[in-house]
């Protein structure tokens, strides 16, 4: 089942349905998040989260019963920026990247695949990465048929592009948590170099307590010294958020990257519910 999380719809109701403003849409295997980015401003005015378990419906299913209950998609939109979060990801080096490499890499990382198509997106920063990833034909097809003027992506590379091009040079390690429903995205930094980004599932609070204390000696961090930014769906009052503080000391939210957003918001949610999604619109 389908399920709408968060509706806040703001200005759209006054807007034409036909213009040129820009759908913003993060898909991942648990949730599907919209935005809309009005033409000629700086902010967002629309927002709609929509979870669900990509296990036990089809992508067809998803995406008929999201276009039923969504108040965003009644509208057209001549530009839409797809994000994938999606988990079969490799990042790699500019300099070791060709389209063979790629699906090597892939394989050895995540497994042999069929059905799949391969992407690649170059990430915009000093550090010369590429990421590639693979995206279920099936899902491809689906939402070439639903969307119009796709301009695809996937949310590691905008993530990191954010990251990596921070003007606050990080000395030592650097942590950055992104959760969704029941998805929880890290990129871990030493010395501004990137060591580590990637998905992990989770189910419980005492899931990502293991991941944390995992990596935390995997990569020999410093839980009281490395600054941890956290955002996205987390209640600061759950057990979630009380094993992050109770493993690391240095933590903060991350803030926003775009200014008004959702304008006349009456603050339901927390802002940090958001920003994972709205740092994808600048």
């Amino acid at each position: 089942m389908v399920q709408k999380q968060i509706s806040i719809y703001g200005e759209l109701e006054t807007q034409s349905p036909f213009n040129s403003d820009q759908l913003v849409l993060e898909l991942s295997n648990t949730h599907i998040a919209m935005m809309v980015k009005f033409s000629g401003k700086k902010h967002v005015g629309a927002f709609e989260l929509f979870e669900f378990d990509s296990n036990l419906m089809s992508w067809y299913d998803i995406f008929h019963q999201v276009r039923v209950e969504s108040i965003i998609l009644d509208r057209s939109y001549n530009d839409t920026r797809l994000f994938f979060n999606l988990n079969e990801a490799v990042v790699m080096p500019a300099q070791a990247f060709n389209t063979n490499a790629a699906d090597a890499y892939l394989t050895a990382v995540h497994g042999d695949s069929t059905n799949h198509i391969i992407r690649y997106d170059n990430i915009v920063s000093d550090a010369s990465l590429i990421n590639v990833y693979r995206v279920k034909k099936s899902l491809h097809d689906i939402v070439n048929s639903n969307l119009m003027m796709v301009t695809p992506r996937h949310v590691y590379s905008k993530l990191l592009e954010n990251v990596l091009n921070n003007n606050v040079i990080f000395q030592g390690a650097f942590l950055k948590l992104d959760f969704y429903n029941n998805l929880m995205n890290v990129v871990l930094l030493k010395d501004g170099i990137l060591h580590l980004i990637q998905s992990y599932s989770f189910q419980t609070p005492d899931d990502v307590l293991y991941y944390l204390l995992n990596i935390a000696e995997k990569f020999e961090i410093s839980t009281t010294e490395t600054p941890v930014e956290v955002s996205g769906l987390i209640d600061i009052k759950s057990q979630y958020f009380d094993y992050i503080e109770k493993i690391f000391q240095k933590i903060s939210f991350a803030t926003l990257k775009a200014d008004n957003i959702f304008r006349n918001y009456s603050g339901e949610y927390p802002p940090h519910y958001f920003t994972p999604f709205l740092n994808l619109t600048v």
